[in-house]
């Protein structure tokens, strides 16, 4: 009986602790690794793909990467059904070797341009968001709507 007993508290241990240590996805569709697809603005639309530029999102936190250029950079967001405002940038260079070194992101970083080719021109963005399913994301700032597919 003890032999029986001990097996079942095994089994029941394997299966609950797994559980209890998973990260279960908290923004539906949105989270994801999505890559910019299309940038378009009154007076044009241009194809990005080939930059390499992803935006990832998991739990709170955003990953904003331009592909090979430095520094990527990262930001606290919240979602609503037809808004997404990312705040709280920071970013991690190469030379930065842990999480624990990243640096926020200054006005005057973003002044300059830091984020300009995704619309984001403050530290504290605002998107509509026009479309959201899971293969596809239509963002809009301002008169910019970035165009992603989920990757």
């Amino acid at each position: 009986m003890r032999r029986i007993t001990a097996i079942l508290l095994c089994i029941t241990a394997a299966a609950i602790v797994p559980a209890a240590c998973d990260k279960t996805p908290v923004n539906g569709p949105l989270d994801g690794f999505w890559q910019l697809t299309t940038i378009a603005t009154p007076d044009s639309v241009r194809d990005v793909r080939r930059q390499g530029a992803f935006l990832s999102v998991y739990l709170h936190l955003s990953q904003w990467d331009h592909g090979h250029r430095e520094p990527r950079v990262y930001a606290h967001f919240t979602h609503t059904a037809d808004s997404i405002i990312f705040y709280d940038f920071a970013h991690l260079s190469t030379h930065q070797t842990t999480a624990d070194d990243d640096q926020p992101v200054t006005p005057e970083e973003m002044a300059s341009g830091l984020l300009d080719d995704w619309g984001v021109h403050t530290l504290d963005a605002r998107f509509r968001v026009l479309t959201l399913n899971h293969s596809r994301m239509e963002l809009q700032a301002a008169d910019t709507v970035l165009t992603f597919r989920k990757y």
